[in-house]
């Protein structure tokens, strides 16, 4: 039965070859043996097909003649089993190649002989006329496409074949008709098909009268892509989730002024497409063939586009926005303005960059793959399909700080080895999409080449300028995104992933591509306002606006030259140029010594301004270079009014002159507030500096010495062995103006005696400490010798170990078998005799001494 279909099938040889940016087949187009007759023959020259996608190999397209194609049976064979006979015969490698979702255009040239008898036409009709009424082209050809296995086989979808072009060649003896068609096959399949069938009228050169032939043109196609419908529910099981990094959808870049602002405005909705695909990753390997699925396939894989709406508020600028994405463009929507904070920061530096990120789930699916190397081959593999998980959608509204402090965070995250490799993969994955957004804002920024907006123009201070305008994005805008899968989630394989160090997972990129803006029912045109102005006096700002290529927002640029500003500077010549210096010297840093007890450590400074106009500025110190207690004072003045967050302001200095000097030099006086605070302070640091940003500041450090009394010398205990509540003298010889103070502790406490030669009566093993001390000074305590202190026995029996300093008396007997440890000292006193047992011992290290006495001697 099939070598009889085969024969009843006339299939056409094909030339192929490959254009540059399509393909083209030439079919020519002649009549089998048994269907001419002696000395007949058609002038049909070729048709060509040129197609939108390319192809794996030669093609297997077949032009099958109407009429005579029977079964053995001589039962004329239907179009299915036409179609069938031809992806049977016909080598896989030979079928066109498509991709799911993915259209495919298709145009047929039919190249015909023309005669002067009659002009030759297609006609789709079926109706025989003679002779022809007619010598017009049909406007379309009906067409068929179907797949297998796919629901109303074979028939699936009915994209027509329409009219383009007719041209006449080689003097008008050939006719060229063109007709052009669109086809998009659903699902991947292993056997597909496009069928059309023409009708030809043309003459009979041998007999010369017009002749009609119907023709059947199948093209076997494979289809790349999932073997499933993600419209249905569910059709495969998640395997894990993801979490996609935080990209900006748009930026509003804050403009110069320290009460300038830019508005996206209430009821404004911004829309731009967005697309994302898979890039070439080394770390592949062959071992999983990773794609996004249909483009713009759904969350959750239960329908091919996706919605989510997540509505949050921004802190700094107000406001709050509706975030939606339908998988194919993202739109912002401004329910309350949001507005970038005056005087937040400098220009394009205080931007609000707004976005969201999400969940993605991950699941296996199975496919159909084509494999070209080493050999062409069509095989059914699995593969991984990506969606949005509804509801997970997070929006963020950050500045440039904020971003560096997510990076910093993320840093953490990602160097913490207790963390899980996909923790620390999608900390890394955000620092890189962190690091091209930061890239990118610069490079935009300083793009020469961006549309001028507004030409330049000057703004003075109390000045003000409102202007709105069209956000429009014409330039798509490209992210590289890795992400990371974990083992165990159902992948069958180990991989470690590239240059991060992490194992445990396996790791894929891809290109995350913003497009242009899109219209939308809410707004044609998206318009956002800003207004520039400034308040402090001699400010000029020379500013040009352009518009940012990646979001279509306007940048504020400043001409360097012909800009002043301050409180806070902007940019330009900085108003606010403060210098501080110690009075005769060119060193940015004094040191003081041997300053008395009780007095202050005092040097003289100059405050000076090396901006070309009058300035006031503040004099302080900073706190935070004062390791101990001092006080501080100044002939400029008294006080702690604290400035930012770490200056003591002393004065504001007014009046400075341009390009000099105040002539008034200011005493700074440095002393010890607590008697028991350090001899020496280093470091310490004075400024002076612009009151409103009191990061403009200019520093100089002294280093002040205290000079104290020499310690206590002669320090002595009358006895080092005592027993309880017998009296021991202590003595000591200190300075003249300074008085012996005893102590039972080396730092702190309170004195227990005062004088060169005091009396105590210690219960416990004592050290005593004294230092000669005024009410300026305290330090530097001597130490006495360890008194031991005993309570006498009549007889004792020593048989417990000894680790600590003791003193051990008995009025009579002492019997030890104990032992000694390192490093106590230990003394056994006996009013008539002392006898060591076996067992007894003296550890090296230990102190040990016996003798005969009480506690008198």
């Amino acid at each position: 039965m099939k070598a009889n279909y085969t024969k009843a099938l006339t299939i056409v040889s094909i030339l192929f070859f490959q254009a540059s940016f399509a393909q083209q087949l030439k079919i020519p187009i002649k009549l089998p043996p048994n269907l001419v007759g002696p000395g007949e023959f058609l002038p049909v020259d070729t048709i060509y097909v040129t197609g939108s996608n390319g192809n794996v190999a030669s093609s297997g397209i077949q032009i099958i003649p109407l009429g005579r194609t029977q079964d053995e049976n001589y039962n004329y064979l239907t179009q299915e089993q036409m179609i069938q006979e031809v992806l049977n015969s016909t080598p896989q490698e030979k079928y066109l190649k498509a991709k799911s979702g993915e259209t495919f255009n298709l145009t047929f040239a039919f190249k015909l002989k023309a005669g002067n008898y009659i002009s030759p036409y297609i006609d789709t009709n079926g109706g025989y006329q003679y002779p022809p009424t007619s010598g017009d082209d049909d406007q379309s050809i009906q067409a068929y496409a179907g797949q297998e296995d796919i629901t109303n086989y074979p028939n699936q979808i009915y994209p027509q074949l329409s009219l383009s072009n007719t041209t006449y060649e080689n003097g008008g003896n050939t006719k060229v008709v063109s007709y052009t068609t669109s086809l998009k096959f659903n699902m991947g399949r292993f056997k597909s098909w496009y069928v059309f069938t023409f009708g030809l009228w043309q003459r009979d050169e041998f007999y010369n009268v017009p002749r009609y032939n119907k023709y059947r043109v199948v093209i076997p196609f494979v289809v790349e892509g999932p073997m499933i419908t993600p419209s249905q529910a569910n059709p495969v099981a998640i395997k894990g989730y993801i979490r996609e990094p935080a990209i900006p959808q748009f930026i509003l870049h804050n403009p110069p002024g320290d009460m300038s602002s830019v508005t996206f405005q209430t009821n404004q909705e911004a829309c731009r497409s967005m697309s994302e695909s898979l890039t070439t990753d080394e770390t592949n390997n062959g071992k999983l063939d990773v794609t996004l699925g249909i483009a713009g396939s759904a969350g959750l894989f239960v329908s091919v586009n996706y919605e989510f709406s997540v509505t949050a508020s921004l802190s700094g600028g107000g406001g709050s926005t509706l975030m939606k994405s339908s998988g194919k463009q993202n739109c912002v929507s401004v329910l309350n303005a949001i507005s970038t904070v005056p005087g937040n920061a400098r220009a394009n530096e205080g931007s609000i960059y707004i976005g969201y990120s999400s969940y993605i789930a991950y699941g296996m699916f199975p496919i159909i793959a084509i494999n070209t190397n080493p050999t062409v081959s069509v095989v059914r593999d699995s593969s991984v399909i990506f969606g949005l998980v509804p509801g997970s959608a997070t929006p963020f509204y950050y500045t440039k700080s904020d971003i560096l402090n997510d990076i910093s965070l993320n840093r953490a995250i990602m160097n913490n080895m207790s963390n899980t490799p996909k923790m620390r993969h999608q900390a890394q994955s955000q620092i890189k999409i962190w690091e091209q957004v930061l890239k990118k804002d610069s490079t935009n920024i300083n793009d020469p080449t961006s549309p001028v907006i507004e030409a330049p123009f000057t703004l003075g201070s109390g000045q003000s300028r409102t202007t709105s305008v069209t956000q429009s994005i014409t330039t798509t805008d490209t992210y590289e995104v890795s992400h990371f899968l974990e083992l165990g989630a159902g992948l069958s394989f180990v991989v470690k992933v590239g240059g991060s160090g992490v194992a445990g997972g396996y790791e894929f990129k891809t290109k995350k591509t913003r497009g242009a803006s899109v219209s939308n029912s809410n707004n044609s045109s998206t318009t956002i306002a800003y207004t520039l102005q400034d308040n402090d006096a001699g400010d000029s700002f020379r500013i040009k606006i352009v518009k940012d290529k990646s979001y279509g927002t306007p940048i504020f640029l400043m001409d360097e030259a012909l800009t002043r500003t301050s409180c806070p500077y902007e940019g330009g010549y900085q108003r606010d140029q403060p210098r501080l210096e110690i009075n005769n010297s060119t060193s940015p840093i004094i040191t003081v010594s041997d300053v008395s007890l009780g007095t202050s450590g005092n040097f003289r400074v100059k405050v000076c301004n090396s901006s070309n106009e009058i300035r006031d500025y503040g004099f302080g110190f900073i706190g935070e270079s004062i390791v101990n207690d001092v006080s501080i004072t100044s002939t400029a003045g008294i006080g702690s009014s604290p400035t930012g967050t770490s200056i003591t302001k002393l004065a504001t200095i007014t009046a400075i002159p341009a390009n000099g000097c105040k002539t008034t030099t200011y005493d700074v006086n440095i002393s010890r507030r607590n008697p028991a605070s350090p001899m020496s302070y280093q470091n310490i640091e004075f400024v002076t500096y612009a009151e409103c940003e009191p990061s403009i500041k200019s520093s100089i450090f002294a280093n002040i010495n205290f000079a104290g009394p020499q310690p206590p010398t002669g320090v002595s205990a009358s006895k080092n062995e005592a027993c309880t509540g017998t009296p021991v003298t202590l003595t000591a010889n200190c300075p003249v103006a300074t008085t012996p103070t005893w102590y039972t502790v080396s730092e702190g406490g309170f004195p227990i005696a005062i004088g060169p030669s005091v009396v105590v009566n210690p219960t416990v093993n004592t050290t005593y400490y004294v230092g000669c001390e005024t009410p300026d000074y305290k330090r530097d305590r001597v130490a006495t010798q360890l008194v031991l202190v005993g309570t006498p026995s009549t007889v004792l029996n020593l048989t417990t170990d000894f680790t600590t300093n003791t003193l051990q008396i008995s009025n009579t007997t002492i019997t030890a078998n104990n032992k000694i440890f390192s490093p106590a000292s230990v003394t056994y006193k006996a009013g008539n005799s002392l006898t060591f047992s076996p067992g007894f011992e003296a550890k090296s290290g230990s102190n040990f001494m016996a003798r005969i006495g009480g506690c008198g001697n």
